[in-house]
């Protein structure tokens, strides 16, 4: 079984790969993601013979491993980042395996940051209730910016009167 670490739209999540899973903005997909840019079907991840794949299912805006566009089937390893649309997927190391070590300056103290997100775990089957990422519904947005135009509307058709009042005071 394989792991990976599913980073989108702020949340954090760890998928366990046993057999085949698709990713794309279709509901039915074996991960669903809120996001335009996505393929109903974008990318597959599969497991063969103990080892973990990825595929681009002819997408239209493409997948990408470690930052190169992929054409056909590629095999991946611990450690490996797949860009699908805003999303990354991780490769996380099995249990027996180690991540290769690296040596990086170190940075000077930051302030302190907000507490980082929870992490989830979700294994993903065929049967199981779908993940679903990403920001608010269209129309929810469309509906909140409509209201914050009245708001801006009315603000400034009461204040008017205030500030014709105040270029009067001004003028000699």
């Amino acid at each position: 079984m394989a792991r990976l670490l599913l980073e989108s739209a702020g949340e954090r999540r760890e998928i366990k790969v046993a057999g085949s899973i698709t990713v794309g903005r279709e509901r039915t997909a074996g991960v669903y993601l809120d996001d335009k840019t996505l393929s109903r079907e974008h990318t597959k991840f599969y497991v063969e013979n103990g080892k973990l794949f990825v595929r681009d299912l002819d997408s239209k805006n493409g997948t990408y491993l470690n930052g190169t566009l992929i054409k056909n089937t590629q095999p991946l390893k611990a450690g490996d980042r797949v860009k699908v649309g805003s999303a990354m997927f991780t490769v996380m190391p099995e249990a027996g395996d180690a991540m290769p070590a690296v040596t990086a300056p170190l940075a000077a103290p930051r302030p302190a940051a907000p507490a980082a997100p929870v992490r989830t775990t979700v294994t993903v089957t065929a049967a199981s209730q779908r993940p679903m990422l990403g920001g608010p519904h269209w129309f929810a947005v469309f509906v909140y910016r409509v209201i914050l135009i009245a708001v801006i509307v009315v603000v400034a058709y009461l204040s008017k009167g205030f500030f014709r009042s105040i270029l009067h005071g001004i003028t000699p």
